[in-house]
């Protein structure tokens, strides 16, 4: 999430569920953080205009689901809180029902506007990614501000489909020209291209949305099986539109808003004919919240020659992936099961951030999305 330092009030929204029918005293704040996530020097009322802590108010109960929950809602900025500084932000959300206990934490992005920025998507240098990867230059204009050292005040980062797990930086500028800074590094600014998300549309429970198998009512849940899936590595690229492997929390019936999606066991199968070696496998997106959650975790059936998992998701429509992970190393395999295709649609978001000698925070002065299939 990216917003402008002067946004209007609800500019930015949270929505998050939950399950039963019990109010819970929700609490939030915001924390100002620096280009890598740690926290800031400022204080607390340097950078909030307003209660450094809020109850999050607006709730609903679930209507017409099998699954009783509530949804909460919270718009930011409000009349009770507002941010005054740009850069990075967290978002934490407390359960203040028993005894305070932190349960979300979420990052979004303030931007001040000035600077603006030209990309070129080009082919890697390295004949090897040249068919599988994807590399940007980009130079960034400062519309004639003054920076005394650009290489130590200056600081960009690059993000793959808005993902901080598929992010570059910090980068200085390789080249300065009058206020054009130039990032244009052979083989530094690469990424695994990928291949379009896998999908399924699970907007309605009425009838079969596409690559769902059976739809099964189990008492006060829905059971919603997929078709089994296959290996995409090594096979030729297929292009059609995804959502770069985020969700869409929606239904199809006319007139129903997020607290009347209902709630369903979704089973996923890979077909594998034998167990991989040392190596896990997860189901992996925005869905999982792009980590490795033990409830997205896939185990081998042996009796199916596949494998396979079950989460717990709301309705609506979801992309994801098949993720091989190193059991000992934890890192994630390129190819795995999906493989990459250097012709992929991607997201790419190019943060440039300003630190001023003797400031005491990042200033985050340009955010900018490109799409890889514009090459210019």
């Amino acid at each position: 999430p990216m917003v402008g330092l002067k946004a209007p009030n609800g500019a930015l929204v949270l929505q998050f569920d939950h399950l039963g029918t019990d109010i819970r005293d929700y609490l939030y704040t915001i924390e100002h953080c620096n280009a890598d996530w740690q926290r800031s020097e400022l204080d607390d009322n340097e950078y909030i205009d307003g209660f450094t802590e809020d109850r999050i108010l607006n709730s609903t109960n679930s209507f017409n689901t099998l699954q009783q929950y509530v949804h909460y809602t919270l718009y930011l900025p409000n009349a009770n809180m507002r941010w005054t500084k740009s850069g990075n932000y967290l978002l934490k959300v407390y359960d203040n029902t028993d005894t305070k206990r932190l349960v979300m934490v979420r990052r979004f992005l303030v931007v001040e506007s000035g600077w603006s920025v030209a990309t070129d998507f080009v082919r890697p240098v390295q004949v090897s990614k040249i068919n599988s990867h994807q590399e940007i230059d980009f130079t960034v204009s400062t519309k004639g501000m003054n920076i005394q050292y650009p290489q130590k005040e200056v600081q960009g980062y690059i993000l793959q489909n808005g993902r901080w797990d598929m992010s570059l930086g910090p980068i200085s500028p390789f080249v300065v020209r009058l206020d054009q800074l130039v990032f244009a590094y052979q083989d530094q600014i690469v990424f695994p291209a990928g291949k379009e998300w896998r999908y399924f549309d699970m907007r309605t429970f009425d009838y079969r949305g596409e690559y769902i198998r059976e739809i099964r009512n189990v008492q006060d849940y829905y059971e919603v099986t997929l078709h089994t899936d296959e290996s995409r590595a090594g096979r030729t690229y297929i292009s059609f539109g995804d959502l770069n492997g985020r969700f869409s929390i929606e239904n199809l019936n006319a007139n129903q808003g997020a607290d009347q999606c209902d709630y369903a066991e979704v089973l996923f199968s890979l077909k594998q004919n034998l167990p991989l070696d040392n190596e896990d496998v997860y189901v992996f997106g925005e869905l999982s919240d792009w980590e490795l959650k033990p409830e997205f975790k896939m185990r081998y059936e042996e009796s199916v020659k596949a494998y396979v998992c079950a989460a717990y998701l709301k309705q609506g429509y979801y992309n994801y992936q098949y993720l091989v992970v190193n059991k000992k190393t934890g890192k994630a395999d390129e190819e795995g099961f999906e493989g990459n295709w250097h012709e992929t649609g991607n997201d790419y978001q190019i943060l440039v951030y300003y630190r001023p000698f003797g400031q005491r925070y990042d200033r985050l002065m340009l955010s900018a999305t490109m799409d890889s299939r514009i090459r210019n």
